[in-house]
């Protein structure tokens, strides 16, 4: 390949017109002998031998002739058959130009000897040559002596049959310092001999500084990403401290609160067994009235107390429910037993519908729950008023609902009554607590998975309803109860180490006509025959818990089914569960007189198999 003709292709138009001019001689001869041919056969004609003579020498000729034409013409063909091939190679080698100066790389073609055959304009451009004048040249004509003997490996490489790949760097025309991507190729012939090699050159400058540049930057990068990581790390250590610490500060809370209001539950639940003995006594109206407001006044403050425990467990995710299958109708008729007395007290008209539908559930947690939304119900009802409690079936279980016809809520502020410490405006002049029951029904219900919803309007009262799944019903067993005049009194046993608390539930206990005997521990009843019913203090002096002293009283021969019933302020799960195991009903300081006395009744009622 090269810019100009091969000296072959100059040559053609010469021979041929020689051809032609041979082949106009030959004409002239053959005519010149036809004529000769002809004259001969006049002048030779007076012999008998003469005429076939000339016949046969005019025949000679021009068979002579024919081939010697023959043969011109065979030349002719071939030579133009030649100039065809030949135009068509200069076509090809014209497109073949056209195709690689266009294409983005400097392309080159050299003999085994290393002689230039073939280069394209950008080759010959890079380099700052004429172009074509790299031709029949060596590689020095392009690079210079140091240059080519830097390429010589690369040459020897290609030439001993294996591809070489080398980056290089190289000074263009204008004497800048590029990075190049050099690439020879072998060229075999039809012997599979090295006849020559490619050369593929691609000028890569810009894509390594780039490479460079996302190489430093991926270098920064990585140092800021270290930099950060440790900075992260540094703050997740510190934010696991504090998370530590909130703990810790959370279960010291809990601990602190749990201790305090044992303490302060003490004498709280002492002043409200009091109270419900005074209550008790033959009292005139002014007297029954200031009695029940202290009365009152007691449970908020137990209430209080116990929320504050309970709101620090649950921040603290100390509190866990125990799910069971649940029949409802007993649970509510209790709060309905319970609450229908203070509705009363309060000049307010209450209702529960009885339900036989079984849910799944935390019972002691839904008691708290509903008890809350009854409280605040009653609280925010003005007298004359009503209070309803009851159950309506939905698609996705069943819905306990709490209704009231009191002050009623506002839509803006419907979103505020879960949180802690919250009171309304039209709550504050009331007789309201300090807005932490609501809270401790939105949580419960969260961790019971019961979907809690309300509906109000100022003036026309609220619903707050609770939604449960509904479960198989529990096996029916038919109560059994002693009668009316068996049911009647009783002996107990109170059991606390706090001379007050014995004191008060004596008198409160006397006051509903149970003879009651009462001592710090089993000393005290030493000589006594067998009682009804164990109450028995959980905290006991010197560690000594209710639960071992009434095994031992349980364990006597005949006192394995006398019912016991154990008083605590701790309000952890896991000791109700244990409770509940042992077969022991819980109640927890303080105490409400109403609450005991349905539950004495439930027990002293209760069969003895």
């Amino acid at each position: 390949m090269s810019h100009h003709d091969s000296p072959a292709d100059e040559g053609l138009p010469q021979q041929l017109l020689a051809l032609q001019v041979e082949n106009l001689k030959l004409r002239k001869i053959n005519q010149a002998l036809i004529e000769r041919v002809e004259a001969g056969h006049v002048a030779l004609n007076t012999g008998p031998a003469a005429p076939y003579a000339a016949f046969q020498h005019a025949a000679v000729l021009a068979e002579q002739v024919r081939e010697r034409t023959a043969e011109l013409s065979r030349a002719y063909d071939e030579l133009r058959r030649s100039v065809r091939y030949s135009e068509t190679l200069a076509e090809s080698e014209r497109w073949i130009r056209t195709i690689t100066d266009h294409v983005p790389a400097m392309i080159a073609y050299l003999s085994a000897a290393g002689i230039y055959l073939f280069t394209n304009r950008g080759y010959d451009e890079f380099y700052g040559v004429p172009a074509g004048s790299l031709l029949n040249q060596t590689l020095d004509a392009a690079h210079g002596p140091q240059g080519a003997a830097r390429l010589a490996p690369y040459v020897q490489q290609a030439l001993s049959g294996d591809s070489a790949i080398f980056e290089i760097d190289e000074q263009n025309a204008a004497g800048e310092w590029r990075h190049l991507l050099k690439t020879y190729v072998p060229h075999r012939d039809e012997l599979q001999q090295i006849s020559g090699f490619f050369v593929l050159t691609r000028d890569i400058t810009e894509r390594k500084r780039t490479s460079e540049a996302l190489r430093q930057a991926n270098l920064h990068l990585e140092q800021r990403v270290a930099e950060r990581t440790a900075a992260l790390t540094a703050l997740n250590q510190q934010l696991r401290d504090a998370t530590a610490a909130a703990e810790q500060a959370n279960q010291s809370k809990s601990q602190f609160l749990a201790a305090v209001s044992h303490d302060v539950l003490q004498p709280l639940n002492a002043a409200r067994l009091f109270n419900g003995a005074l209550l008790e006594q033959p009292l005139d109206q002014n007297q029954q009235q200031l009695a029940q407001s202290a009365g009152r006044a007691l449970d908020d403050v137990g209430d209080l107390l116990r929320t504050l425990v309970d709101l620090s467990k649950l921040d603290a995710g100390q509190l866990q429910p125990d799910c069971s299958s649940v029949a409802l109708g007993p649970l509510l008729a209790a709060l309905a037993s319970e609450f229908n007395a203070m509705a009363s007290s309060k000049g307010l008209r209450f209702r529960a519908v009885p339900t036989t539908v079984t849910v799944r559930t935390d019972p002691a947690w839904l008691a708290r729950i509903l008890r809350n939304l009854l409280t605040n119900a009653l609280r925010y009802t003005p007298p004359a008023g009503a209070v309803l409690l009851g159950c309506r079936r939905r698609a996705a279980g069943l819905e306990i609902q709490v209704l009231d016809s009191g002050v009623g809520i506002a839509a803006e502020h419907l979103s505020l009554i879960f949180q802690e410490f919250q009171r309304l405006p039209q709550s504050r002049a009331t007789d309201a607590g300090l807005g932490l029951g609501l809270a401790i029904v939105e949580r419960l219900s969260r961790l019971l998975a019961h979907p809690l919803r309300v509906q109000s309007a100022p003036g026309r009262g609220s619903v707050f309803a609770l939604q449960l799944p509904i479960t198989t019903p529990l096996p029916q067993t038919p109560p059994a109860f002693l009668s009316v005049a068996e049911s009647t009194g009783g002996t107990i046993w109170v059991i606390d180490n706090d001379h007050t608390i014995c004191q008060a539930m004596t008198t409160l206990l006397a006051s509903w006509g149970y003879q009651v005997y009462s001592g710090a521990d089993a000393t005290a009843f030493t000589g006594q025959e067998k009682p009804d019913l164990l109450i028995v203090d959980y905290h006991l002096a010197d560690g000594l818990t209710g639960t071992v002293l009434a095994q031992q009283f349980t364990a006597q021969p005949g006192w394995s089914q006398l019912p016991v019933l154990m008083i605590t302020a701790n309000s952890q799960q896991q000791l109700a569960v244990e409770l509940k195991q042992q077969g022991y009903q819980v109640l927890y300081k303080p105490v409400r007189p109403l609450q005991l006395k349905t539950l004495l009744r439930h027990l002293l009622e209760r069969k003895v198999i």
